[in-house]
């Protein structure tokens, strides 16, 4: 499924993180943090998704020295198309009790675990 789109794992998990980042833009040092590489392999990655145009690269307004990455219209369909084809039937049927509010509600609340986690992660209080 990703062939058709030619990217590897790494890609994806770079893509599919961006996408759930607010305005799905972040910057490499944090999306490096978030897929757990590199800031080397981050680049790496990043310059092969910006050779593809899966995301756009653009100096931060604030800050000069640093660059905003952001996801494109082009990206954002990698990952729907990928994620949904990594979803089986049975979880398909399993969420379609729910309505699209709910489905919505349940990806917010997915989303800050997520944040949460991963903040305690870095903090060293994970078993906290």
């Amino acid at each position: 499924m990703l062939s058709a789109y030619s990217i590897s794992a790494s890609e994806y998990h770079m893509l599919a993180v961006l996408e759930v980042c607010d305005e799905s833009t972040s910057s490499p040092g944090v999306l490096a943090e978030l897929v757990g590489q590199t800031k080397a392999n981050t680049t790496r990655i990043l310059d092969l998704l910006l050779s593809k145009k899966l995301i756009k690269k653009k100096k931060n307004i604030v800050d000069g020295r640093r660059h905003d990455i952001t996801i494109t219209k082009t990206g954002r369909d990698c990952v729907k198309l990928c994620t949904n084809n990594t979803i089986g039937p049975d979880t398909k049927s399993m969420m379609a009790g729910f309505s699209p509010s709910q489905l919505k509600n349940l990806e917010c609340l997915l989303s800050q675990l997520i944040l949460v986690l991963d903040d305690r992660s870095r903090a060293g209080n994970f078993g906290s």
